[in-house]
């Protein structure tokens, strides 16, 4: 009987493991062509990019200019405390290829 429980247990584990590992996949999926979709609004900007806090989302600044250019869907409530710090500073981003890595990795 031990062993029989130990088996299940086993297998409810595993099975439970594939769901989260699958729902996480299918986030990053959608977070990455949500991103593809939406910043292809976003000029490549010469002088860079400031990724700061609007209305409690990440916001895409151009550099030199008042207003978002485009503002995520990604809360800083879900950010990690030393990234939350970063984008309230004010992160800098030279490219928009760098400008998409980071929300990427900010949006999984």
């Amino acid at each position: 009987m031990g062993r029989t429980v130990k088996l299940v247990a086993l297998g409810l584990i595993v099975a439970v493991a594939l769901v989260m590992g699958t729902t996480a996949l299918a986030q990053i999926f959608a977070v990455t062509e949500y991103l593809a979709q939406n910043l292809a609004e976003i000029e490549d900007h010469p002088e860079g990019y400031i990724l700061r806090e609007r209305d409690g989302f990440i916001g895409v600044y151009y550099k030199g200019r008042p207003h978002p250019a485009y503002l995520t869907r990604i809360p800083l409530s879900s950010l990690r405390a030393v990234d939350r710090a970063e984008i309230q500073r004010g992160l800098i981003v030279e490219t928009r290829t760098e400008l998409i890595q980071v929300l990427e990795d900010f949006g999984s």
